[in-house]
């Protein structure tokens, strides 16, 4: 199996030892590059599984190279962690990388990193995005998951959430449907769902299960979950009625707050399982915000 690889952008020999010493042991072929202008080269060329990014770099800083990368389509979804010793610089990057860690950086920090991240390797080797919606693949919003995760595991302060959406009954639909009609009918859903987020979301969709799924990252108050997943809900539930033949097509929709308590993103995702159960039985109204102690409080 070919192994995932990680671009390490760093001038600080020290660390660049660390970084490849960790990523080697978690099974990443590393190549290391000491200067900005190569860096946006070979990110460029080699569409790395993840890149390190330090920020004071020679030549082009590390800024402008997440900037550019967010800028092209074919860049955009390679996970970035960007590297530094200066936190209030970090706080006014005009684009946010995937994840942050300050200098010095503690090997244990790096290490628990690496391990959440081999869970979603197959992931970050696959296409980025579903044909049928456009929308995120499943895998890789796994990937981008684990970096919330991680993020909140470092700050301890942040909490941030999982929306979800899925249609009751349209297993009915499908029976009355050609594959390529069915298949609209998602992506034109699909379009719905997009068009009520903000475009640097991580939205995704699960063909398995027919769930959309998108990140909220940021949280600013109690409400403004419930405010994001009614907006989201009121969009489909029109496009689902005006297609509904006859059949009771209801639009499933919900967010989970995650906070650093959860060990890891498949107790996330169970949780989303069952939560969506509860929806689905009609124990809780349509948009619902769970967290970790209400599904548990179910069982």
């Amino acid at each position: 199996m070919e192994k995932p690889v990680a671009l390490i952008v760093e001038d600080d020999r020290d660390i660049v030892a660390l970084f490849r010493h960790v990523l080697d042991i978690a099974g990443y072929h590393t190549e290391i590059v000491l200067n900005g202008i190569e860096a946006m080269e070979r990110v460029e060329t080699m569409l790395p599984n993840i890149v390190l990014l330090d920020l004071q770099l020679p030549g082009m800083s590390g800024v402008e190279i997440l900037r550019r990368m967010r800028a092209d389509e074919r860049m955009s979804s390679i996970p970035v962690v960007v590297i530094t010793a200066y936190a209030p610089y970090a706080d006014s990057l005009p684009v946010e990388p995937d994840l942050l860690l300050l200098k010095p950086v503690d090997i244990n920090q790096l290490s628990s990193l690496v391990q959440r991240l081999q869970a979603t390797q197959g992931a970050m080797r696959e296409p980025a995005h579903d044909k049928i919606t456009g929308l995120y693949t499943y895998s890789f919003f796994t990937v981008r998951l684990a970096f919330s995760l991680e993020r909140v595991k470092q700050t301890g302060l942040r909490r941030f959430g999982v929306l979800f959406a899925d249609v009751a009954q349209t297993s009915l639909l499908k029976k009355q449907m050609s594959d390529g009609e069915f298949n609209t009918f998602y992506r034109k859903l699909a379009d719905q769902f997009r068009i009520t987020l903000r475009p640097t979301d991580t939205m995704a969709w699960s063909p398995t299960d027919g769930v959309f799924l998108t990140l909220i990252e940021d949280i600013p108050n109690p409400e403004a979950p419930l405010r994001i997943a009614g907006r989201v809900r009121d969009g489909m539930k029109k496009f689902v009625e005006d297609n509904d033949q006859g059949l009771g097509l209801r639009v499933n929709l919900g967010v989970l707050l995650c906070d650093e308590d959860y060990e890891d993103i498949q107790k996330i995702l169970h949780d989303i399982q069952r939560a969506r159960a509860l929806l689905q039985d009609r124990q809780y109204t349509s948009p619902a915000i769970f967290d970790r102690e209400m599904i548990n409080s179910r069982q």
